[in-house]
């Protein structure tokens, strides 16, 4: 891992890529604004969920047909392997903000050595921004820089011997270039305007390019000679494509019609189709039957086309994208079709034959439509409705409660139908005074006083083209629009700007305001909701919500409140010069550092960030991420060895390595402070003995030092037997009756009493031994000292063994950390003394060997509960299965003479989990046991939740 310089600074982009097309159809080159540059060793926040979160601008199969790499306008190349479905790769280059970084074109040479890249390569584009980046595709290193264009390149195209690379610019030239000497040969010129298409003929001969002067032109390669100049469309012509088989050249335009051209003499031979909108890309087959054609710019038109070449029949019509698609390709087998784009930016795979969909390439993340504000919580909406009007793409779906100096930030919920009318959205009217766009493109919005035109705001290239969404604050005195390309502003009411709310980088089409003019919510295409205190204009929070029901939410110093997979689908790039690849951190990575929901909290709840990160942390200084790599055995591999001997190379100073912990299967198998690790200045080897499980056996590999971690995730199938069964240590607290009287549960003694002695029983059976603490009030009193003294058992547990810990009582939040209240608790004003820190149960079964198990029945009163709880403990690979969700009370009903969740835990393990009959009760069987029957105890009032760590493998947790 290379170097990192962590600044606790705003790392936010200012000026965003395009997801959407301006109204013209046209994408600027030459006329954003001029953006600042980014210094090389600042990192720069990005979200990294696992797909695309801008246009994609170019698609391609490897020459085996295993993988696909696409790139586009959100500036990461992607490599996917197409049986999984999942990013497996991802290759960077220097970024900075706004346009710097995005990628508008994107190839793999026919040997798949190659990848070229090329866009807007610098933060002014004038004359800088035409360079290509050439990478050495199977090492993922930047190799080359390709420098001759003086304005962004939009086409690039290997020939078919991968020697040699043409490239369209903006600057309405192409050039030809020595792959293997990285040198310029020659520049053709003649375009009157952009190119936006380049190609090689099938033998490598001729070089055919299309711009927005509307012709294509033919081009020799051994002198650079002009050959033909093609003329016919009526529009920008936006693709070609050369037919593999006879050479044919294929032409696609924005006046909707795809030509045919001979690809020796440049003459007309007809025209293929006309497709009802503009052409946004072209691919043919191997055999050269077929024709692919994505869509371009066109009004309501989303389709995608497969064509037969001899006769213009139009085989295949493929629905499945919502927006424009730019990018498309063909699989060396000539099965299949992968097109990138949609309003989600994903890259489908689906048959050339009859348009039958494989796959979606695609991240978890989806467009922002909607947002609004109740009294006490953020709602936001992912879905589209039809019928598009301003200010009401959609619905909202979700919600985040807002903190308070009592509640931390929580997981996010659904927002129920009943709730809806409880948000406020966006105000198009505040007494006599209106909002309304003019008819057309939306790019002026006046603003009417009892109908007459009191001001008008006019947006244009530089300031977001189009009005997608506006409001007045509560005061009536200002307006807030959001625009394209990530444009949100504040105006006075008569017109005049009075800042930016910088940050976004997608189209924002979706604003409202908090009733009391605080707070200004934002959504976007970048797929992200966003917090602003509407005087400053300061970004307070940003939140990424996924829809595998992940999250995560930061501030502009970088630190983050998540879910427990949250921290590792946002990061920092940090760039290592415009030659060199780009490195990525994973927020996870320095987790010990910036995962601060109180500061999160607090960024909210103050409407500042300064006034909080100032005194929370200490600025990070230039440091080094620990380096690790392992020698044997290989992933994926296969032994015999029930103790396996598990090798690292691990580098030296500086910031050498200090611990090493190892999982198995979640199982604690080296801890982290059972291996000192010396400070060497060169690489060294260790040697740890790792116990395996018998089968699938998932190893994950901790490296710390003073910055933060390095993870691997290892796979060894072991084929022999398992050792024998571990022991049992069980820690179980129930405080019922507390010293305050006003305090006082019903059951909560009597659940720790039930669930100890029925753990008890399982020695001999699932354990061979077992080992309990009971704190339980009239067996040993649940004091703060006694509750600290009982969690020294775990202790004794070995990398075999099994701790659980039993919590039944009341949990309050104080400060945004989680309490857990004894017996002997003494409130003084929002104050608890004695009340046991939760980081005390955490570090403790952190520290322990073997599997941890924690039941947490700890949450009697609303809102008690605190997320951070299943965070902390997934992150230290401990499973939790929790009585409730957070939004509802944990209950105790006197007819079961329980609490209800340890009601239905004891059901479950007294035999009613055992879902197959085998006598042996699984984690997974107990906790869709505990979900069903918890339920139908409350009438779905209360929710259990279970969360199973990464590299989870379902135990025996109990035998009948």
């Amino acid at each position: 891992m290379s170097r990192i310089l962590l600044i606790l600074i705003t790392f936010l982009l200012t000026v965003p890529a395009c997801a959407k097309s301006p109204p013209d159809g046209s994408r600027p080159i030459t006329r954003s604004p001029p953006t600042p540059v980014v210094e090389q060793s600042r990192p720069i926040l990005q979200i990294d969920q696992g797909g695309h979160k801008a246009s994609i601008r170019g698609v391609v199969f490897t020459p085996d047909g295993r993988y696909l790499v696409s790139a586009g306008e959100d500036k990461v190349i992607r490599v996917w392997d197409l049986s999984s479905g999942r990013t497996v790769r991802t290759l960077r280059g220097q970024v900075g903000a706004g346009s710097e970084g995005k990628i508008y074109a994107m190839t793999l040479s026919p040997d798949g050595r190659w990848l070229a890249v090329g866009g807007w390569m610098h933060s002014e584009c004038a004359g800088r921004c035409g360079d290509i980046r050439l990478y050495d595709f199977r090492k993922g290193h930047l190799v080359a820089l390709l420098k001759g264009h003086t304005n962004a390149v939009t086409s690039l195209a290997f020939s078919p011997d991968s020697r040699l690379l043409v490239s369209g610019s903006g600057d309405k030239s192409a050039i030809l270039w020595d792959v293997l000497r990285k040198r310029r040969l020659y520049s053709l010129r003649g375009h009157a305007d952009r190119l936006y298409a380049v190609a090689f003929s099938p033998d490598g001969r001729r070089v055919v390019t299309g711009g927005d002067d509307r012709t294509l032109r033919l081009w020799g390669v051994r002198d650079g000679g002009l050959i033909a100049v093609l003329k016919g469309h009526t529009g920008k012509v936006r693709a070609v494509a050369i037919s593999p088989k006879d050479g044919v050249i294929a032409s696609g335009s924005l006046d909707n019609t795809i030509r045919l051209w001979n690809g020796r003499t440049g003459r007309f031979i007809k025209v293929l189709a006309s497709q009802g909108s503009g052409v946004g890309s072209l691919s043919f087959s191997p055999d050269g039957r077929y024709l692919v054609s994505g869509v371009g710019f066109g009004e309501n038109n989303t389709d995608c086309h497969v064509w037969s070449v001899s006769d213009g029949r139009e085989v295949v019509v493929y629905k499945g994208h919502d927006n424009v698609v730019l990018a498309t390709a063909v699989s060396p087998d000539g099965r299949w079709v992968a097109t990138g784009g949609g309003s989600n930016q994903e890259v489908h795979i689906w048959s050339l034959r009859d348009g039958r969909l494989r796959s979606r390439l695609k991240g978890v993340g989806a467009s922002i439509w909607a947002v609004g504000f109740s009294a006490d919580a953020l709602a936001w909406g992912k879905s589209t409705q039809s019928g598009w009007q301003v200010n009401n793409y959609g619905p909202l779906e979700y919600r985040l409660t807002l903190p308070t100096p009592e509640r931390s930030v929580g997981a996010p919920k659904e927002v129920l139908q009943s709730q809806g009318r409880d948000f406020r959205r966006a105000q198009e009217q505040w007494g006599g005074w209106r909002l309304v766009t003019r008819s057309g493109k939306g790019a002026v919005l006046d603003v009417r006083y009892q109908n007459r035109v009191h001001a008008s705001i006019e947006r244009g290239a530089t300031s977001g083209y189009v009005h997608r969404a506006f409001t007045f604050t509560p005061d009536g005195q200002r307006v807030i629009s959001g625009g394209g390309n990530g444009y949100l502003t504040a105006y006075r009411r008569d017109g005049r700007k009075l800042g930016d709310y910088v940050g976004h980088t997608g189209d924002v089409w979706a604003v409202a305001v908090s009733a009391d003019g605080r707070l200004l919510a934002s959504a976007s295409d970048d797929q992200t909701v966003r917090l602003w205190n509407v005087e400053s204009r300061e970004n307070l929070l940003t939140l990424f919500h996924g829809n595998d029901g992940e999250w995560v939410a930061w501030t502009p110093s970088g630190h983050y409140a998540a879910s427990p997979n949250g921290d590792n689908m946002v990061g920092w790039q940090i760039n290592r010069g415009v030659d060199k690849a780009a490195d990525y951190v994973k927020a996870a990575q320095l987790r010990e550092r910036l995962y601060r929901p109180d500061i999160v909290a607090d960024a909210v709840r103050l409407r500042r960030v300064k006034q909080v990160v100032a005194p929370a942390v200490k600025q990070l200084s230039s440091a080094k991420l620990p380096e690790f790599e392992v020698v044997s055995p290989q992933n994926n591999s296969e032994t015999v060895q029930g103790q396996l001997p598990l090798k690292l190379s691990i580098a030296g100073n500086p910031d050498a390595a200090k611990s090493v912990e190892v999982y198995v299967n979640s199982r604690l198998v080296i801890t982290r402070g059972k291996r000192a690790l010396p400070k060497l200045s060169d690489r060294y080897q260790v040697t740890l003995s790792i116990p395996l499980e018998k089968g699938e056996n998932h190893l994950h590999i901790v490296v710390r030092n003073s910055v933060g971690e390095t993870a691997k995730d290892w796979q060894v199938f072991f084929a022999g037997e398992s050792e024998e069964k571990g022991d049992l240590y069980l820690v179980a607290v129930g405080v019922s009756d507390y010293e305050d009287d006003s305090l006082d549960l019903r059951y909560a003694a009597d659940d720790a009493r039930a669930l100890h002695g029925m753990l008890v029983a399982q020695k001999g059976k699932a354990y061979r031994k077992v080992e309990a603490v009971l704190l339980a009030d009239d067996a040993k009193a649940p004091t703060d000292s006694q509750i600290k003294k009982a969690l020294s058992l775990f202790a004794k547990a070995g990398e075999s063994d099994t701790a659980v810990l039993f919590l039944a009582g009341h949990g309050v939040n104080e400060d945004g950390d989680y309490y857990f209240l004894p017996r002997n608790v003494e409130q003084q004003g929002s104050r608890w003394r004695q009340a046991v820190e939760w980081r005390k149960f955490q570090k403790q079964l952190e520290n322990t060997q073997g599997r941890r198990i924690l039941l947490v029945d700890t949450c009697h009163s609303g809102g008690a509960f605190n997320s951070r709880l299943v965070k902390d403990a997934a992150d230290a690979k401990i499973v939790v299965i929790s009585a409730t969700d957070g939004d509802s009370v944990a209950q105790e009903l006197r007819e079961l003479e329980h609490g209800v969740f340890t009601y239905a835990l004891l059901e479950g393990l007294g035999g009613e989990a055992d879902s197959n009959g085998d006598k042996r009760l699984k984690i997974k069987e107990l906790d869709s046991y505990l979900s069903n029957e918890v339920e139908v105890l409350t009438d779905g009032t209360q929710k259990p939740v279970l969360h199973a760590p990464g590299g989870f493998k379902d135990f025996v947790f109990a035998r009948l």
